[in-house]
């Protein structure tokens, strides 16, 4: 249960870096204050009226972009991700030695067990002495 539950959070935490550092763009339109589309890191869907062009609308494209508005909103994460390092000394070669024989050795120190020493079973009662000499506790 602990190893999975270290792996889930493990993976969270990963993802969290991933979304933290992507950069995303929230594209809006609007048609003449209304929101028509709104859409994230592709372009919003335009109104119909900026379907098809003729020519005379061609002519007249400029009286059509002030009543459509499309704003693009930038969301910026994270540039560079602050990587803390320590320099660590060890203060003599001899304790490497000692940590990696004691924590990954593989002889084990145990004490023998002597099974052969077994005791006997109590006899089993044939009469029931207080009731035989009527000797009862009070």
């Amino acid at each position: 249960m602990k190893f999975c539950f270290q792996h889930i959070t493990s993976l969270l935490l990963a993802l969290l870096v991933l979304v933290s550092t992507q950069s995303y763009s929230v594209n809006s339109h609007y048609c003449s204050n209304i929101l028509v589309d709104k859409a994230i890191m592709k372009p919003a869907k335009k109104c119909e009226m900026h379907g098809e062009k003729t020519h005379s609308e061609q002519k007249h494209e400029h009286k059509k972009d002030e009543c459509c508005d499309d704003e693009v909103e930038l969301i910026k994460g994270q540039d560079q991700l602050k990587i803390q390092s320590s320099d660590f000394e060890l203060p003599l070669p001899i304790f490497v030695e000692a940590f990696v024989f004691t924590f990954f050795s593989t002889t084990y120190f145990e004490t023998e067990v002597n099974t052969t020493i077994y005791e006997d079973p109590p006899p089993l009662l044939q009469r029931d002495f207080q009731t035989l000499y009527q000797v009862f506790l009070i």
